[in-house]
C-alpha cells in the first residue's frame, strides 16, 4: 500500500462523509413524515437492488466456488448486522437522550476503532493517528455538546451504536481483501434492509400512511438520492477503499460528518455557531490532518 493510494482513498472517504453530513437536513425533513425504520428499510433495499441489477448487467460472476459464496454471504451478513445495530440503536437511543449526546457518543467510534483494530487485526495505529484521535474527540465534544455533557439512560444505547459502527469499520478492513467488493456490499445492504423491515414491522406495524407518504415527490426523491449516492455508492466505495487505508483513518474521517452537518446548517438554516462549536470544528480538522501526517504512514509504503 503506497502513501499516494492511501491519501487518494482517504480523500474519497472524505467525499462520502461530505455527502452524509450535507444531507442531514433533508433526511431530518423526511423523518418528520416517515418512521426511521421505514426510511432505512427503503433506503437500503433500493440501494441493494440497484447494485444487484448493476452486477447482473455489467459484471461477470466473480465468485470462485460455492464455499467461497457461503463465506461471502456470512461476512456480508455480519457487516450488515453491525450496520443495522448501529442505525437501530442510534434511533432508539434518541428517544431517551438528546441529539447532542447521541452525536458525541456515536462519534466515540473513532476511539473504539483503533482499540478493536489492535485486538482483532493486530494493527497498532501510529503515534500521529493516536494524537489525531484525541484531537478529534475533543473537537467532537465541543461541537456537539458545547462543552457540556449530561449523561442519561439513553446514552448507553447510543454507545452500543458507536461500538457497532466501529466493528463494521474494523471487520470491513478484515474481510474486504477476501471478496468481490460489489458482492460484499450487496449482501450487507440487503441484510440491513431486511432487518429494518422486520424490526419496523414488529415495533411499528404496517402503516398505510407510510406507503402514501412514499409516493410524495419530495419524499421519493430524497429516498432515491440517499439510496443511490449516500448508501449504494458510499458503502461500495468504503468496501473498496478500505483495501487502501487503515481502519483508524476511516474512523477519524467519518467524524467529519457533524462538521459538514453544522456548516450546512449555517449556510441553509442560518444557524449561528458559537465559540465552542467553531473550536470543535478546528480540533476535528487538526485531528484529521494529524492522522494523515506522512511520518505516521511509513509502514504503508513498500
Amino acid at each position: 500500500m503506497t502513501l499516494r493510494r492511501a491519501l487518494t482513498a482517504d480523500t474519497a472517504l472524505l467525499g462520502i462523509t461530505f455527502v452524509w453530513g450535507t444531507t442531514f437536513i433533508i433526511v431530518q425533513n423526511v423523518l418528520d413524515k416517515l418512521t426511521p425504520m421505514t426510511f432505512n428499510a427503503w433506503r437500503f433495499l433500493i440501494a441493494a437492488l440497484f447494485l444487484a441489477i448493476w452486477k447482473l448487467l455489467f459484471k461477470k460472476n466473480s465468485e470462485k466456488s460455492r464455499q467461497h459464496l457461503v463465506r461471502l454471504i456470512g461476512s456480508g451478513t455480519l457487516l450488515g448486522f453491525f450496520l443495522f445495530i448501529g442505525y437501530a440503536c442510534q434511533t432508539i437511543g434518541l428517544l431517551y437522550t438528546s441529539a447532542s449526546n447521541a452525536a458525541f457518543i456515536t462519534g466515540l467510534s473513532v476511539v473504539l476503532v483503533p482499540i478493536l483494530s489492535a485486538l482483532l487485526l493486530r494493527k497498532m495505529p501510529p503515534a500521529a493517528a493516536i494524537a489525531g484521535i484525541l484531537f478529534a474527540v475533543v473537537g467532537l465534544f465541543f461541537l456537539t455538546t458545547r462543552g457540556q455533557l449530561s449523561l442519561n439512560r439513553g446514552d448507553l444505547i447510543v454507545l452500543i451504536c458507536a461500538a457497532a459502527f466501529a466493528l463494521h469499520i474494523v471487520f470491513t478492513a478484515k474481510v474486504t481483501d477476501q471478496y468481490n467488493s460489489l458482492s460484499l456490499t450487496i449482501v450487507q445492504l440487503t441484510v440491513v434492509a431486511l432487518l429494518s423491515l422486520v424490526f419496523g414491522f414488529s415495533t411499528e406495524g404496517l402503516r398505510i400512511a407510510d406507503f402514501q407518504t412514499l409516493l410524495e415527490p419530495d419524499v421519493a426523491g430524497v429516498i432515491l438520492f440517499m439510496a443511490l449516492f449516500a448508501t449504494a455508492f458510499a458503502f461500495l466505495l468504503q468496501t473498496l477503499l478500505q483495501k487502501e487505508t487503515p481502519a483508524t483513518h476511516v474512523g477519524i474521517i467519518y467524524i467529519m460528518e457533524p462538521v459538514f452537518a453544522a456548516w450546512t446548517s449555517v449556510l441553509f438554516q442560518h444557524v449561528h455557531l458559537g465559540t465552542a462549536e467553531l473550536a470543535g470544528c478546528g480540533f476535528i480538522l487538526i485531528g484529521m490532518l494529524l492522522a494523515e501526517w506522512p511520518d505516521g504512514r511509513k509502514s504503508l509504503s513498500h
